[in-house]
């Protein structure tokens, strides 16, 4: 049997779903979470996922770790409801308040079922304050 295939795991600000059309439009995607002082809380993270290759109903989640002290920072259950094989599948994770430990390289990543399909890195840095030498 064929395992899903995860075509894109994009981080933005936030995600909005078009009434009418049903389309989905990504505002302020990122790669990187920079602050001054750690611990730090980032306000806002929307993680968007699609997906294809899969039938039915498959439960999934996402998870972020950290990958220099290999915690996890948060595990979500999810559920993605595929129109069938050839069908494109859109799954948004919409997370407040993630609390980042310390300045480092997190792996956030796609499961289904007790198998990893997918997994990006997200670079957290810590930088001067302004008037700081």
């Amino acid at each position: 049997m064929l395992k899903p295939i995860v075509l894109a795991i994009i981080l933005s600000d936030t995600v909005i779903r078009e009434q009418g059309t049903n389309k989905l439009s990504l505002i302020g995607t990122f790669n990187g979470i920079f602050s001054n002082n750690f611990p730090c809380t980032h306000p806002s993270l929307s993680v968007y996922i699609a997906i294809t290759e899969g039938r039915g109903k498959v439960q999934c989640k996402l998870r972020m770790i950290g990958l220099d002290e290999n915690n996890i920072i948060f595990d979500l259950p999810g559920q993605i409801d595929f129109g069938g094989p050839a069908s494109v599948g859109e799954l948004v994770f919409q997370l407040q308040q993630i609390r980042f430990p310390n300045p480092g390289v997190y792996s956030i990543e796609f499961w289904t079922g007790k198998e990893l399909l997918a997994s990006r890195k997200l670079n957290v840095q810590q930088v001067e304050q302004k008037g700081e030498n």
